[in-house]
C-alpha cells in the first residue's frame, strides 16, 4: 500500500458546522475544501465524526447564543458518538478566543479568521497558541475608519481567492461567491468591521476566474456577497467596480444568473442600474439593507443619508427596471427609538412596497457606540414593535406579490418532499426569500430549471403551475 493511500485510508472523520451568514457559508467550504485536500474524510453527520468544527457567528447576542449553544451540543457527542475534538473557528471564536478558552474547556482548539485555511494543520498540531488583546473602546470615525490593533489577531487580514480549496455545501446548482472582506462603515450598531477588519476586495481577475471554474462544475447561479457589495473595487482601483464586475460576470457564458447581495443605499450608482438593467443574466434583484426609515434614527445609527434619499432610491430602481424585487432589512428598537420613530418606518413601509423584508429588534453589542448610547429601548417594546413591523410587511408583501399573478417566469427546482416541489425565481433569493409551489411538474430534479405560469399568491410565497422544463 503507498504512503498516500494509507493516508486516505487512516484519515479522521470531519463534520463542519456553518453558522451565521452566506459569508461565512464560503469560509466553511474553503475549509472544506482544504481538509479534503489533506486526506480527511468529509462526513455531513456530527455524530459519526472524530472531529467537528464549528465555524461560529459572533454578530449579535442571539448568533452568539447559538454559537455557544451549538458548541456544547457537539461537547455531548463525547459521550454518544465518535467526538475526539471539537474545533471552534469564525467570528465568535475570533472576537472572544481567550474568554472562550477560559469559559468552554470542552473546546479543544480555537482558531480565528486568517486560519481559514490553516484548520488542517490546526488539527495535526492539535492547535496553535490563540491569544487576543482586548479591543480598546473607541467611537468610530466620521469617515468611517474603525479602529483595529494592527499586528494582532484583532485584525483579520485573510481574504480567499480563486486558488483556494473549496467543496460547494449549497446544491449544486448555486453558489456564493465573496468578492471582498472586511468593511469601513461607521454604522454605530455593528461590530462587523472590528471583527472582519478594513474592507479589501478581490481582483475583478480572481473573481471571473472562480465564476468560470463553478460554471464548469455545474453552477448556474452565483449570489455575490460582501459587507457592502457597491464598495467593491474602491480599496483596490480607487474608484467602486461592481458595475464593471457585474458586466463581466454576466458574460460567463454557463451561467444563468448573477445575482448581488448587500448593497449601501447611499452607493447604489445610476451605473450600476444600467448594466443590470442592460444584462439579462443579472438578476433584477435589489437586497438593500436600509435599516431605518427616521432621519433621526439614521443619524445616530451614523448612516449616510436620510430617508429622501431611502426614497428617491427605491423610485429610482423601479423606474430604471420595473419588473424588479427589492428585499431589505430593518432595526426596531435602536436606542432612542419613539413611538414616533416607529411609526415613520411602518409609513415609509406602506409607501415602499418592498417585497421582501427582515427585521431584527436591536441587539445590544459591547465596544459600539449604540451600545453606550442612553435610552436603550426595553425588551418587551422591541418585542412588540418586532411584531408589529412583521404584520404590516406581511400584508404589503401579500398584495406586493399579487403582480406576479398571470405572468410566466422561469423557476429553479430546489426542493421535493412529499409530491410537492419548490422552487425560486430571479426574484427570490435562496434561503432567505419566499419560494414558489410548482404544480404539474412530473419527474422534477433538484436544480432543474422549469417556466412555470403563476396563478395565485400566498404572502411571501407563489403558487404556480409548469409550462414546460427548460433543463
Amino acid at each position: 500500500m503507498s504512503k498516500k493511500t494509507a493516508d486516505k485510508t487512516s484519515a479522521k472523520t470531519v463534520a463542519v458546522i456553518s453558522l451565521g451568514c452566506p459569508k461565512n457559508t464560503v469560509d466553511s467550504e474553503v475549509m472544506l475544501g482544504k481538509l479534503a485536500q489533506d486526506h480527511y474524510a468529509l462526513v455531513k453527520d456530527p455524530t459519526q465524526a472524530e472531529v467537528v468544527i464549528v465555524n461560529t457567528c459572533g454578530f449579535i447576542e442571539a448568533s452568539k447564543k447559538e454559537s455557544i449553544d451549538t458548541i456544547l451540543e457537539v461537547a455531548k457527542l463525547r459521550k454518544t458518538g465518535q467526538l475526539k475534538s471539537l474545533v471552534v473557528g469564525g467570528c465568535l471564536a475570533h472576537r472572544y478566543g481567550d474568554e472562550l478558552r477560559k469559559e468552554l474547556p470542552e473546546i479543544d482548539i480555537l482558531f480565528g479568521l486568517n486560519d481559514v485555511e490553516n484548520v488542517a494543520n490546526q488539527i495535526k498540531g492539535k492547535g496553535l497558541p490563540f491569544s487576543i488583546e482586548p479591543i480598546p473602546d473607541a467611537v468610530l470615525s466620521a469617515k468611517g475608519k474603525a479602529p483595529l490593533l494592527p499586528n494582532s489577531m484583532n485584525e483579520a487580514t485573510y481574504v480567499y481567492d480563486a486558488s483556494s480549496p473549496r467543496l460547494l455545501s449549497t446544491p449544486a446548482h448555486f453558489a456564493y461567491v465573496k468578492i471582498s472582506e472586511g468593511c469601513d462603515l461607521p454604522c454605530t450598531f455593528c461590530i462587523i468591521p472590528k471583527i472582519r477588519g478594513h474592507y479589501r476586495s478581490r481582483s475583478l481577475e480572481d473573481i471571473e476566474e472562480e465564476a468560470r471554474h463553478l460554471a464548469a462544475q455545474g453552477v448556474r447561479e452565483i449570489c455575490l456577497v460582501a459587507q457592502d457589495s457597491t464598495w467593491y473595487g474602491a480599496d483596490r482601483y480607487g474608484k467602486p467596480k461592481i458595475a464593471e464586475l457585474l458586466a463581466r460576470l454576466a458574460k460567463v457564458e454557463d451561467l444563468d444568473w448573477v445575482r448581488l447581495h448587500y448593497l449601501y443605499p447611499s452607493r447604489v450608482s445610476d451605473e450600476l442600474l444600467e448594466v443590470m438593467a442592460a444584462n439579462p443574466k443579472i438578476c433584477p434583484y435589489f437586497d438593500v439593507p436600509l435599516q431605518h426609515a427616521s432621519d433621526r434614527v439614521l443619524k445616530s445609527m451614523q448612516r449616510i443619508g436620510d430617508r429622501a434619499l431611502l426614497e428617491k432610491l427605491i423610485q429610482r430602481i423601479k423606474a430604471k427596471i420595473p419588473h424588479s424585487s427589492i428585499r431589505s432589512t430593518f432595526i426596531v428598537g435602536f436606542p432612542g427609538e419613539t413611538d414616533q420613530d416607529f411609526n415613520e418606518l411602518l409609513e415609509f413601509l406602506k409607501q415602499s412596497q418592498l417585497d421582501y423584508v427582515g427585521f431584527f429588534a436591536y441587539s445590544q453589542e459591547e465596544n459600539t457606540p449604540a451600545g453606550i448610547m442612553e435610552n436603550q429601548v426595553p425588551e418587551a417594546v422591541k418585542k412588540a414593535r418586532l411584531a408589529e413591523a412583521y404584520r404590516v410587511q406581511e400584508e404589503i408583501a401579500e398584495k406586493s406579490h399579487q403582480r406576479w399573478v398571470g405572468e410566466r417566469l422561469s423557476v429553479v427546482v430546489e426542493e421535493i418532499e412529499n409530491g410537492q416541489v419548490q422552487g425560486r425565481t430571479r426574484y427570490q433569493a435562496p434561503e432567505v426569500d419566499g419560494v414558489v409551489l410548482i404544480e404539474g411538474l412530473s419527474s422534477p430534479r433538484i436544480g432543474q430549471w422549469v417556466e412555470v405560469e403563476i396563478t395565485h399568491a400566498l404572502q411571501q410565497d407563489l403558487v404556480g403551475k409548469a409550462v414546460s422544463p427548460e433543463g
